[in-house]
């Protein structure tokens, strides 16, 4: 009987021992806590022909949680903007020749993924601003 309380103190000392060994300190490397941050991601096209847009810049920001981000459109239209804090998001979609879209407010959630689909439009000629006659004579002389 006495072996048996032996083995049995030690057993549970053991199984203490290595618990306790477990707990507290930092993670070990590749195993982090993941990140409660929401992603939003789409394509760009054109909004007459339909054909991705490259080289747009998308600007995220949330002025509440002092964030920004910028990323830019791949040669198929695609962005992805990740590590975005959760909340009301601000997005602006910007290349010269097209009509700077501005999307807000975006609301992320936690852990969400969120995908847009955006239509940009080609900047207007000066010529087709003016509707009067006479404002285009007027355009033509100054």
């Amino acid at each position: 009987m006495k072996l048996f309380s032996t083995l049995l103190i030690s057993a549970s000392l053991l199984a203490s021992g290595s618990a306790f060994a477990n707990t507290g300190g930092s993670p070990k490397p590749g195993s982090e806590l993941p990140k409660e941050d929401a992603t939003v991601h789409g394509y760009v096209v054109d909004a007459n022909t339909k054909k991705p847009v490259s080289g747009v810049i998308v600007s995220a920001s949330n002025q509440k949680k002092n964030f920004k981000k910028e990323v830019s459109t791949d040669a198929s239209g695609y962005f992805k903007l990740d590590e975005m804090p959760s909340g009301e998001v601000l997005i602006y979609f910007d290349k010269k020749g097209y009509r700077m879209l501005k999307k807000s407010p975006v609301v992320l959630k936690e852990k969400t993924v969120t995908k847009l689909s955006i239509d940009l439009r080609e900047e207007e000629e000066l010529d087709t601003v003016y509707e009067h006659p006479v404002l285009r004579l007027l355009d033509g002389i100054f």
